[in-house]
């Protein structure tokens, strides 16, 4: 059990959920789980909330006890969502405000688009210096699960930013930025043009 594996606030406070043993996996931790939080406020309110890379879920789970509305997780790893679906049935969590994906995270948002999910907020964890920060971007670019209004949470190392930054699809922009230690919480929303032309 890591020792930050503990719902933080809401609903769910003080309990705990278990995680993996994996070299390569990286939980968010409790102090980077509150700083996201306190910055999405009450947006998280009766939101649809998409958790990208979940593992276990720490994440996406802690934005259901603060009243999130619907969920869902996607994650490439049978284990870790085998785990994540033991963590759901042990805090009795409603079946029908929550989606578990097992898939690569492209062909994952490609059946959230096909069956026509959209999200108010996406977080986006991978595993470090592993995948293209524009690749994923880009996918949900293309997959425009992205609500209009909606915002997107990208963690990712420190050092990692610039590229992050550079690597940005055209379609969004950089709204925000926050550094704890090693790791950033870097906020995009879609430009203008591309709400503009999502309206037509």
């Amino acid at each position: 059990m890591s020792p930050d594996m503990r719902i933080n606030a809401g609903k769910y406070k003080g309990r705990k959920i278990a995680s993996v043993d994996s070299g390569d996996y990286r939980p968010t931790t409790g102090i980077i789980k509150k700083c996201l939080f306190d910055m999405i406020g009450e947006d998280i309110t009766d939101s649809r909330f998409l958790d990208l890379f979940c593992g276990t879920g720490p994440v996406g789970i802690e934005a259901l006890s603060r009243g999130s509305g619907f969920v869902a997780f996607l994650d490439s790893d049978h284990s870790r969502t085998w785990t994540l679906e033991k963590n759901l049935d042990k805090l009795g969590i409603d079946r029908d405000s929550i989606k578990v994906i097992t898939n690569d995270f492209a062909d994952g948002l490609q059946k959230l688009m096909d069956q026509e999910y959209s999200f108010d907020l996406i977080y986006i964890d991978p595993p470090y210096n592993s995948i293209s920060p524009g690749r994923i971007l880009g996918a949900i670019v293309q997959s425009r699960v992205l609500e209009k209004s909606g915002l997107i949470i990208y963690e990712a190392g420190r050092n990692e930013v610039k590229e992050l930054l550079g690597e940005t699809p055209s379609e969004l922009y950089p709204l925000k930025e926050r550094v704890h230690g090693g790791t950033a919480l870097v906020f995009f929303r879609w430009r203008d043009e591309e709400i503009r032309d999502m309206m037509q």
